[in-house]
């Protein structure tokens, strides 16, 4: 019964030993993660709040998180001038601290061959700051002509923060196994250490892809892309517009109704105040004529009354006198 009991203290003791352990070595190593991208440490380009100038994460995390968003916008555009159009997009994006990532052309020009229009299909990168003022320079140039534009953003931050975090567990694992591997002296048992070992390098390998990760999102929330396709043309497409539909329909006339009649109702505000004087005076002088009238109506009605009284009054019946 006592040995029971030893044996449970001593394996209670040993527990506590690796908990406290675990727990040191995790607050060793919470700042050993250094990245290979700069841009993570540096809030301007989007990276994490509490990292050093060598971008080191000395902060950990706390709750205050920057927003990771990555921004993309695809682009379909026509110009009758395409060398003079390819310079205006290759000088913004100089301007705005972008770059080609990628570039296809076809087609060797209307002048060269006949019906061989030039194409160019680029994908660009972009601050995300500048994005808004890029896309903006290729709108107001009167040689591009945009036929439709589509963009996206994409929030990645808890899976972002979330691939920190795990990073960090990782770097406390590899902290603790590569202690175990300098402190063993064990040699007899030789299948233990190699089994942490391998341990190891599958951890130190799940640390670079976390890494590789880390550096891919960063680069594309701070630098966002545009997939954007030039095409020449002679004479500009006609955008038609879809047939709305019956609701669509139904709502635009209620609202073009109401729409008509406000503005009918402030026209007629406005003639009727800029006509009041005179319809004033035209009301005065109709009501006095309108008085003269009635009255004279009211005397003829009255001398016809009274004519007419007069001749369809009795005639006394003839009586005569007798003679005595």
């Amino acid at each position: 019964m006592k040995k029971n009991t030893v044996n449970r203290i001593l394996i209670l003791t040993a527990a506590l030993l690796v908990a406290v352990f675990t727990l040191a070595s995790c607050n060793s190593s919470s700042n050993d993660y250094v990245p290979n991208n700069p841009a993570i440490g540096d809030n301007s380009a989007g990276g994490m709040e509490g990292g050093s100038s060598d971008g080191t994460l000395t902060g950990g995390l706390n709750g205050d998180y920057d927003r990771k968003i990555i921004r993309t916008v695809t682009m379909n555009c026509e110009t009758k001038a395409y060398d003079a159009a390819v310079t205006v997009i290759m000088t913004a994006l100089n301007t705005y601290g972008g770059y080609v990532e990628a570039s296809e052309t076809t087609g060797t020009g209307y002048e060269d061959v006949k019906n061989s229009a030039r194409r160019a299909t680029y994908t660009l990168r972009v601050p995300a700051e500048q994005l808004d003022a890029f896309l903006e320079a290729l709108r107001t140039d009167e040689g591009i002509r945009i036929l439709s534009q589509n963009a996206s953003s994409n929030e990645i931050t808890a899976t972002y923060y979330d691939t920190v975090s795990r990073l960090e567990t990782l770097e406390a694992e590899k902290t603790s196994l590569t202690a175990m591997l300098e402190g063993f002296t064990d040699y007899s048992d030789i299948n233990s250490m190699l089994k942490v070992q391998e341990r190891l390098y599958n951890v130190i390998e799940e640390i670079e892809a976390l890494r590789t990760k880390l550096n891919l999102y960063d680069g594309q929330v701070a630098m966002s892309t545009v997939h954007l396709t030039l095409r020449e043309v002679i004479i500009y497409t006609e955008v038609v517009e879809p047939d709305p539909t019956f609701g669509q329909r139904v709502k635009e006339a209620f609202v073009e109704s109401w729409t008509d009649f406000g503005e009918g109702f402030q026209n007629f505000s406005v003639w009727f105040i800029e006509a009041f004087p005179t319809l004033l005076v035209l009301a005065v002088i109709g009501g006095t004529v309108a008085l003269v009238v009635i009255n004279l109506n009211r005397k003829a009605e009255a001398r016809r009354k009274a004519t007419k009284a007069s001749t369809s009054a009795p005639t006394p019946p003839y009586r005569s006198i007798d003679k005595k």
